[in-house]
């Protein structure tokens, strides 16, 4: 079960934890601004119940855009970040602001 929300930052971990919740996918990435939209690097972890995640170092201060790609396919936002702005095509980029 999941118990904090996408993204979460872990400043004594230094890190920052992404979720997303999916029971159908075969794989996610995490791809966004920080990796140049790299969408086969930040390959996240299937857990119970269909829980995905996966935990990054912690980026330095700043604003970023993210989605999820499922099954080399699809593109996705973070749902449970309700930041975000117009992707440039038909949809929306998840924001991230790291502030420490």
């Amino acid at each position: 079960m999941k118990t904090v929300h996408s993204p979460h930052i872990n400043s004594k971990k230094k890190t920052i934890q992404f979720f997303i919740q999916n029971n159908c996918a075969n794989q996610i990435a995490l791809a966004g601004s920080f990796n140049n939209w790299a969408h086969d690097v930040l390959l996240m972890k299937p857990g119970k119940d269909g829980l995905w995640k996966i935990e990054i170092p912690i980026l330095p201060r700043g604003r970023y855009h993210y989605k999820f790609f499922l099954d080399d396919k699809m593109w996705m936002e973070d749902i449970d970040n309700p930041y975000r702005e117009p992707d440039g095509v038909s949809g929306f980029n998840s924001v991230l602001t790291v502030e420490q």
